[in-house]
């Protein structure tokens, strides 16, 4: 159990999405993915964590506490993950 993963990490780029644009459809098209996608990947996260991250409204989703907990340490992990990688590939160049 130590060796895995607390939440499949690809879901946590999903979340982030949806709490951005504060809309799944509006995810899809940023991450270029269907919303069923976006959808499915969240529902996925929130079934791993047992915890809703989201209100879901007609118009728009809105973080829960537990989604805004999660956002807090998601976001600077994601912008660190895409740190390194643009530093590798411009050291690759």
């Amino acid at each position: 159990m130590a060796n895995q993963p607390l939440v499949p990490l690809h879901t946590l780029w999903f979340f982030e999405a949806v709490a951005h644009q504060k809309s799944f459809t509006k995810a899809s098209q940023v991450l270029c993915v269907t919303q069923s996608a976006v959808s499915k990947q969240v529902r996925n996260l929130e079934s791993n964590l047992g915890l809703e991250l989201f209100e879901r409204r007609c118009t728009e989703v809105t973080l829960t506490e537990a989604g805004a907990m999660l956002l807090e340490g998601v976001q600077p992990l994601l912008a660190s993950l895409k740190q390194i990688v643009q530093t590798l590939h411009r050291d690759r160049s």
